[in-house]
């Protein structure tokens, strides 16, 4: 079983709050087999995902599209092992859904782009605003 699966099961219930600098970043909030992950703060989630990914500023237009490949090869993953396993994770900002991971993700045009069915991109501007 994935990592991200068995992390999941675990989390049954409850609400956990991940600050940063003692600025709140991320609020997530698990029930059942739904996890929502609330972005409170996009410049730390920016950078954060920019120190994950390795981006560099001089890296290039070339060098950014082959790591955002590699996030998405991951992502969709990470994604279709969710749904495997009936387990549904949203990322929420400004109380709307951005994407939606696993089960319950419906996607139309955006199954195009990822190579799933598992992803679900609901709002492609909020998307682009948080960096992702």
């Amino acid at each position: 079983m994935p990592l991200a699966t068995i992390l999941a099961e675990m989390l049954k219930s409850g609400k956990v709050t991940v600050s940063a600098n003692n600025t709140e970043a991320l609020e997530i909030e698990a029930l059942d087999k739904k996890i929502d992950i609330k972005a409170l703060n996009k410049d730390i989630l920016k950078d954060t995902l920019a120190a994950t990914r390795g981006t560099e500023k001089n890296k290039g237009a070339f060098g950014q599209l082959g790591s955002v490949r590699n996030s998405i090869g991951m992502l969709k993953e990470v994604a279709e092992d969710l749904s495997k396993s009936g387990i549904t994770v949203t990322l929420t900002y400004k109380d709307s859904v951005v994407v939606t991971l696993g089960s319950e993700a419906n996607p139309k045009l955006s199954s195009i782009a990822t190579g799933t069915k598992a992803i679900e991109i609901n709002s492609p501007r909020k998307l682009i605003e948080l960096g992702l």
